[in-house]
């Protein structure tokens, strides 16, 4: 089965972000030639798309002699024969994707070693710029915030809660860090103290699948979000509170861990809880085994991941 992974902030349009997976499965040996295609409403149904995008995808690859339907029996990969064969358009298209890096490279002003050294440190994750980074937050926040960072990144990380940006502790690790980051709700807070050091800021942006899936689970379930710091219940409070409400009657909690009236109606109605990662081994021994706990990983957008990725890799 063929894995695909559709991405709703690039400008690509599914029907082309589809269409473009399947040809690279093909070129790629994924398919074989005579294997069945899962149908159109089998595959619109498993990637939640519209069916007419999905069919008018099939139409196009049995236009182009991709694929062969077969009318109440599915899609299949054509058998193909002599030069016309799927490795040699896989060799072409390979040729083509490199003909295009390279014109692109040149346009940049890019020499092909330098840009074949920048190539193989991207893809590689190695030879990258070691970089410190600064997170600035409230504890909670500041901590999970950092930790991801180290996982996805593999680079220095030093969480600083907003209590403490005045105490002398801190004092040697701002200056030894590369950039300072915090979310748009403490740029005017952090901004001057990175100014007062000389050091540049990034935003963390939020991840809004974390977002989605609660939304998707709210709507037939009881949910609950049980988190440490009620300081950071600011930009869940006015996502929740502004497009859940509305549109639904089913329970649903944001809730400090502290708030023990609270927590103990989540553990007896909730359907599903989601848990901070501080909070996980609190709530694993108050919570009985059969209540699913569901922890959430990823909070930060992938975009600012790649602006880091690109400071580690370019500076």
């Amino acid at each position: 089965m063929i894995r695909f992974n559709l991405d709703k902030k690039v400008s690509l349009t599914y029907y082309d972000q589809i269409k473009g997976q399947l040809l690279s499965a093909i070129y790629c040996g994924k398919i074989e030639e005579g294997d069945r295609l899962p149908s159109i409403r089998e595959l619109a149904e498993a990637l939640d798309v519209n069916y007419k995008t999905v069919r008018k995808i099939y139409l196009r690859l049995a236009q182009e002699s991709y694929i062969e339907i077969v009318k109440g029996s599915g899609a299949f990969l054509q058998k193909r024969s002599g030069e016309n064969t799927y490795e040699r358009m896989r060799r072409q298209a390979i040729f083509r994707l490199l003909g295009e890096m390279s014109d692109k490279a040149k346009k940049l002003g890019l020499s092909s070693k330098r840009f074949i050294k920048l190539l193989e440190n991207y893809s590689s994750g190695t030879n990258l710029r070691k970089i410190h980074l600064a997170v600035v937050d409230h504890e909670e926040e500041a901590f999970i915030f950092s930790r991801e960072l180290e996982m996805r990144l593999g680079v220095n990380v030093s969480p600083v809660s907003l209590d403490q940006i005045e105490s002398n502790g801190v004092t040697k690790l701002f200056q030894a860090s590369d950039y300072f980051l915090t979310t748009s709700w403490h740029m005017e807070e952090v901004s001057p103290l990175a100014e007062r050091y000389g050091k540049k800021m990034v935003e963390i942006k939020p991840s809004h699948e974390i977002y989605t899936e609660i939304l998707s689970a709210a709507q037939d379930h009881n949910v609950a979000i049980v988190i440490q710091d009620e300081q950071t219940l600011h930009a869940s409070w006015e996502v929740f509170m502004n497009i859940y409400h509305p549109s639904t009657e089913k329970k649903f909690w944001i809730a400090p861990i502290a708030r023990e009236d609270l927590i103990e109606n989540i553990v007896q109605e909730a359907d599903l809880i989601f848990v901070s990662p501080m909070c996980w081994d609190e709530m694993r021994k108050r919570t009985p085994a059969g209540k699913k706990l569901k922890t959430y990983e990823n909070f930060i957008s992938q975009e600012t991941i790649d602006h880091l990725r690109e400071l580690q890799l370019l500076g």
